[in-house]
């Protein structure tokens, strides 16, 4: 059960993570960020977070961690 455990944390803090380098770190020209342009005029540039990159990063870390467990619990 502390194996379980201890995978678990280890992707949610890997998850939370890539989350803070997607959001603040990154640029719109980056492959893993999750950011995205709202809005574009001569003179602004809004930029947001988009839902759908969010979810799909999220989905992807959430079937890392399930691989991983089915891996962990065929070595014991």
């Amino acid at each position: 059960m502390n194996r379980k455990v201890g995978l678990f944390l280890l992707v949610f803090f890997c998850c939370l993570i890539w989350l803070y380098l997607a959001i603040y770190e990154s640029s719109i020209h980056d492959w893993w960020t999750v950011k995205e342009i709202k809005q574009r005029t001569e003179d602004t540039l809004e930029i947001g977070v988009s839902n759908v990159k969010f979810i799909v990063g999220t989905v992807i870390f959430m079937l890392g961690g399930a691989v991983l467990s089915l891996l962990k619990r065929k070595s014991l």
